[in-house]
């Protein structure tokens, strides 16, 4: 019967150390965010570990991007640290270069590790390049390690986009009222 015990509570323990978030199903925005990462777990297999290995993340269920020739995007979502949400976050991005079309996708970034979130949540602007082709709600993307402490995974949700440009993101964030950030 000891031997149960110990076992039971070192699967409590366990358990307890690997929360993970869940949505108030009375929140769309949330049930959305929730959505976007089953979807992304589901469609990109490859993410599991990295979902398991994360600090935190910021999910952005609806991205919507625009371009021919120069283009853009905007999203908002949740950051959240292990199963709380902490704040709010958008999205930003400016395109240049060979493009054409439109889409909407869901994306979640994870940060490995807490110094990765702060980091995040300073709001530094960023520079990258992609390429990619995009059809009905066909096309994923993601980074196949973490660079830096971050991980990205993108969903398309529906669209019909290629492109090969170079862009800058600018991400926000904004504590949510009564946590130990927006005391500050």
């Amino acid at each position: 019967m000891t031997a149960f015990r110990l076992v039971l509570l070192l699967l409590l323990i366990g358990a307890s150390a690997n929360a993970e978030w869940v949505a108030d199903t009375a929140n769309k925005k949330q049930v959305a965010s929730a959505n976007a990462i089953a979807q992304i777990k589901e469609r990109i297999p490859r993410s599991q570990p990295f979902f398991e290995d994360a600090y935190g993340m910021a999910v952005f269920p609806s991205v919507t991007r625009l371009g021919f020739g120069f283009g853009g995007a905007v999203g908002k979502g949740y950051v959240i640290e292990g199963d709380t949400i902490i704040g709010t976050t958008r999205f930003w991005q400016f395109t240049s270069g060979i493009q054409a079309g439109v889409r909407n996708f869901s994306m979640v970034i994870l940060f490995k590790d807490k110094e990765a979130l702060d980091y995040y949540k300073q709001g530094k602007a960023q520079f990258m390049g992609q390429s990619g082709l995009a059809v009905a709600n066909k096309g994923i993307a993601g980074t196949p390690a973490f660079n830096d402490g971050v991980a990205i995974f993108t969903v398309t949700r529906l669209g019909l986009m290629g492109e090969f440009t170079i862009s800058g993101a600018k991400m926000t964030y904004r504590p949510l009222p009564g946590t130990e950030e927006s005391a500050q």
